[in-house]
């Protein structure tokens, strides 16, 4: 019988509950401890979910020596020292995306998994999901002819000013919550761009906090293809996402980035062709992380550490065009 892989969490908010519920899914799958600036938190946390640890700090949950893999689920901002620091300690690490503030933070992480040999992904949960891989395998045989434009919008209302969303000291804002969705339909689909300062352009509107409130634009990718991505915190914007190609179009169903069904539509006929693709939501690339590690490897083969970094230089370009900087940059 294989041994479980076990895990602690950093951080007791909604994306760690989430991830908390989809490693209940997972036979081979146990979370030993979390951690949380709080012990109060923690406690609740542990005890909502089963966990035999509760800790009150983070350094106490590297130090726990039950954890194999810690999935960290803190804001932005705290991505960085987290993770060096979990892995530092001997942990195996999964980290949220955005996986860091700056691409400059990205390769101090990446640096640090290398140096003490051990696994280490951005959670990009998209780019496990079996509808994306069915997509791309549908275009890359021709469904839709040569892609020529990618859409996709990610706008929620989100108003509380309070929040983490638009608080610049926790490196807030719509594009590295949201807009990272939008502009990896397109990498996933059609890879990188060639040079982001030339091959991408971008607009925000910023708020009061100096984070950007809405931002838009355009990506183009070496086949000629061109992504639109769009996100704000002001609106709700329909969440599907669409490809054109030249003898066809597929509507991706919201939400885009974990969908359970596609429409393809040929333009000579007008035919159309549903594609249902249920999902397990986080619990993907759960699983992606923990056969990984049991096969001895440091990183992932779908989203690997070029693929995390040039993401972050992507956004770190276009952050500089429309001129968001976080405190501490």
């Amino acid at each position: 019988m294989t041994a479980p892989i076990r895990w602690g969490i950093a951080s007791t908010g909604k994306i760690s509950s989430s991830m908390a519920t989809a490693l209940g899914t997972i036979d081979d799958a146990e979370i030993v401890a979390v951690g949380s600036r709080s012990q109060a938190q923690a406690d609740e946390f542990a005890a909502r979910f089963d966990i035999p640890h509760a800790h009150g700090s983070y350094d106490a949950l590297w130090a726990d020596d039950d954890v194999d893999v810690v999935y960290i689920g803190s804001p932005h901002s705290e991505h960085r020292s987290m993770t060096v620091a979990a892995l530092e300690a001997g942990r195996h690490v999964l980290c949220e995306k955005a996986f860091a503030r700056n691409a400059a933070e990205a390769d101090e992480m990446i640096a640090a998994a290398e140096r003490n040999d051990r696994f280490l992904m951005e959670a990009m949960w998209s780019w496990f999901m079996p509808s994306w891989h069915e997509l791309k395998r549908r275009i890359h045989g021709g469904a839709i002819g040569d892609v020529v434009t990618v859409d996709a919008s990610f706008c929620l209302a989100i108003a509380d000013p309070n929040g983490r969303h638009r608080r610049a000291d926790l490196a807030g804002g719509a594009l590295l919550d949201l807009g990272i969705y939008p502009l990896s339909i397109g990498r996933f689909l059609l890879g990188e761009p060639a040079d982001v300062q030339r091959d991408v352009r971008a607009l925000a509107t910023l708020t009061d906090e100096g984070v950007d409130g809405t931002l838009a634009g355009v990506m183009r990718h070496d086949s000629g293809a061109l992504t639109t991505f769009r996100t704000s915190l002001d609106g709700l914007s329909d969440l599907a996402a669409r490809i054109v190609g030249t003898t066809g179009t597929i509507t991706v169903d919201a939400p885009f980035w974990f969908p359970t069904r596609f429409t393809i539509t040929r333009s000579a006929d007008g035919d159309t062709e549903v594609v249902d693709v249920p999902n397990r939501g986080l619990a993907h690339e759960a699983e992606h992380v923990m056969e990984r590690i049991r096969g001895g490897h440091r990183q992932s083969d779908i989203q690997t550490w070029s693929a995390t970094r040039a993401n972050m230089a992507l956004m770190d370009e276009i952050r500089r065009q429309v001129g968001v900087v976080y405190p501490g940059e």
